[in-house]
């Protein structure tokens, strides 16, 4: 028959389930020699509760000292030390060296401890940053937490969290009971000897880990050092962290001197301003003067921030040109722009950045693209911008019209190498649709009296005006054609759900009009007309708003627009809610409108002289529903009822 434990000890803890976690793991280790009770600190009340242990845990410094009783000196007290557990080590160097990892906890406390207990582990290859309640908004440029016990306090957008639990009690709290209680020092080896051997394979694990990452980092460099072409890296700062000699001779710079630089250091002076972190292609000169071209493309990667590999390539030189660039001075270089990806593309919506950042991921690869959408929701624009973005952004961007056209055989030859963007697709006819799933599974055929070119080397992307897959279960869209254009998928966001971008493209719009940059929206639109732009639903999304910026760019003469100067189809619809209401509420906005500032009074008698003859309440209840709706103001004591602008518009 088993004894019973010899000696007993007590754990104090505020948290229950820290309490049970370390009764747990303290029996499972030593049960055989000492028994473990718990307690919570906020209900220890009585020198009777704590009578009969030779030992009291507390959890922490804090828990100690506001321990209520006194311990008679005869009991032994410890705070426990405790550390993360390194069994989770395996799961937190699967993030990439140089992340910034949110550490998250319910308290600031204990969070600068773990800090420099992972240091302590050899875990330096991350800028850890505290997260707790209250401790301010999130920063959504960050993509890693790791979380003691606390995983629903992490920031909603982190997608990758490791839970690395509470803390443990560390192996020195263990031995510190052992020499308490006399237990044989065969024990303390055998539990220290244990605690060594699972760090010895979680460091081998990670030494394995870093050993691959060194050597794939050597890998990469060796291949970029032999290839021909000028190859360089930049991070998201727009730092060079490597590049090949062939990049540096094109640029004329040393190679030793470069990382760590950013590209506008290594060209001359005037091109320090070029916006370099996005996907271009620029033509400019080195610092000797030798024209150049540079290509960047963004690798925009999941949950990392992203990468650009920038390509050189020097262009050759008639002798007469090297003669004139050996006689002419560098002081007006200037850049030329030969492409451009998503800059043009703007918003403030997290959703729309979303979206954009998943196009940015598709431009790296080369299969099908279907973008779906509402009209005006500028599909077109995000189908060139990633084929900008793409390396076929050099060769053609062809559009095929979703309709039967007598020059599709010279469409598809003028995309060959490129992109060709079949637009508004739900408006394909069968016998299109069925020659372009030979032409997609076969490459060169000739199908329904249509025939392809001799080859078909274009990357294909898609645009539709709804849920293509609505026309494939009505039958009128193939849906061996709907897969094979549909290998991803974007779905655009209309401007309803977005409209905290109308005032910023709203104002880049009329910017690029009046060709000034310092212009502001406030001076062209006035408070109740940009009221009403920000609710109304824009049927016809970002195009709508771009053409009723050119509408209003016509019209306005140097003071700010009003509602009565919406176009007339807007202004049509907004008359209709006013026609289904009474003859009474239309003849009494007529007569506000007629005499401005008008009292009740007023407008009961001059109701009753057309022969309608309302109560004081109903008028007041009519009065209410017109300004509710917008369409009156009224004024306090003597100020009588004014139209508004909108009121003015509908009438």
């Amino acid at each position: 028959m088993e004894k019973s434990p010899r000696y007993h000890a007590l754990i104090v803890c505020i948290s229950a389930a820290i309490r049970l976690e370390f009764q747990s793991y303290l029996h499972s280790i030593l049960g055989r020699y000492i028994s473990f009770d718990t307690i919570d600190l906020y209900q220890v009340h009585t020198p009777s509760q704590i009578t009969g242990y030779q030992c009291i845990l507390f959890s922490s410094d804090r828990v100690q000292d506001e321990f209520p009783l006194p311990v008679s000196a005869g009991v032994a007290q410890f705070v426990c030390t405790r550390t993360f557990n390194h069994a989770f080590l395996d799961q937190i160097i699967r993030i990439p060296p140089g992340e910034r990892v949110y550490l998250v906890n319910d308290t600031y406390e204990s969070i600068p401890i773990l800090i420099q207990q992972f240091r302590d582990a050899g875990i330096t290859q991350y800028q850890f940053i505290p997260y707790y309640p209250g401790c301010g908004e999130s920063d959504e440029t960050i993509q890693y937490a790791v979380t003691v016990g606390e995983p629903q306090l992490v920031p909603a957008h982190i997608k990758n969290v490791i839970n690395i639990g509470n803390r443990i009690i560390d192996i020195s709290t263990i031995n510190e009971l052992c020499v308490c209680f006399h237990l044989p020092a065969s024990l303390s080896n055998q539990i220290t000897q244990g605690y060594i051997n699972r760090i010895l394979q979680i460091t081998k694990l990670t030494e394995t880990y870093y050993s691959n990452y060194i050597f794939s980092h050597q890998l990469l460099q060796a291949v970029i050092q032999n290839l021909p072409a000028g190859i360089c890296l930049m991070s998201s700062e727009g730092e060079i962290t490597m590049l090949n000699r062939q990049f540096s001779l094109d640029l004329d710079t040393p190679e030793a001197n470069a990382c760590g630089k950013s590209l506008s250091a290594l060209l001359p002076d005037v091109y320090s301003g070029l916006p370099f972190c996005q996907s271009t292609d620029y033509q400019l000169e080195s610092k000797s003067g030798s024209p150049l071209s540079i290509s960047i493309l963004e690798l925009s990667l999941p949950n990392h921030p992203p990468l650009y590999l920038v390509t050189s390539k020097k262009i050759p030189l008639t002798p007469e040109q090297e003669k004139e660039l050996h006689g002419r001075r560098t002081d007006h270089m200037e850049a030329r722009l030969l492409s451009n990806g998503f800059s043009n593309i703007l918003t403030n919506q997290v959703l729309v950045k979303n979206m954009l950042e998943y196009a940015r991921r598709l431009a790296l690869y080369d299969f099908p693209v279907l973008i779906q959408g509402e009209s005006g929701t500028q599909k077109k624009m995000i189908a060139e911008a990633i084929h900008r973005a793409s390396n076929r952004r050099q060769q053609p961007f062809a559009v095929l019209p979703g309709t039967t056209s007598p020059q599709l055989a010279g469409i598809l030859s003028s995309a060959e190498k490129g992109t060709l963007l079949i637009d508004r697709a739900e408006y394909l006819s069968l016998e299109m649709q069925d020659f372009l799933i030979e032409v997609l599974q076969h490459g060169s055929q000739e199908s329904g009296g249509f025939q392809s070119p001799p080859s078909s080397n274009f990357r294909i992307i898609a645009t539709a005006g709804h849920d293509l897959y609505e026309d494939v279960l009505k039958g009128t869209f193939r849906e061996e054609l709907f897969f094979l254009l549909n290998t991803a998928s974007i779905d655009t966001i209309p401007l309803r759900e977005r409209r905290n971008d109308i005032p910023v493209l709203m104002e880049h719009f009329f910017q690029n009009l009046f060709h000034d940059s310092n212009l502001r929206l406030k001076d062209i639109i006035s408070p109740s007309l940009m009221e009403f732009l920000l609710s109304y639903d824009y049927p016809g999304n970002v195009q709508e708003l771009l053409n009723l910026t050119r509408f209003f760019f016509t019209n306005y003469a140097a003071h700010p627009l009003i509602l009565s100067q919406l176009p007339s189809y807007i202004r049509k619809r907004l008359k209709k809610p006013l026609a289904r209401q009474s003859a009474v509420k239309n003849s009494i906005l007529s007569l506000i409108a007629a005499s401005p500032r008008i009292g009740r009074s007023s407008i009961k008698e001059a109701l009753a002289r057309r022969g309608n003859d309302l109560s004081e309440g109903k008028l007041r209840s009519i009065l209410k529903e017109l300004s509710d709706e917008g369409l009156i103001k009224i004024n306090r004591t003597r100020g009588g009822c004014e139209i508004t602008e909108l009121g003015m518009t509908v009438l």
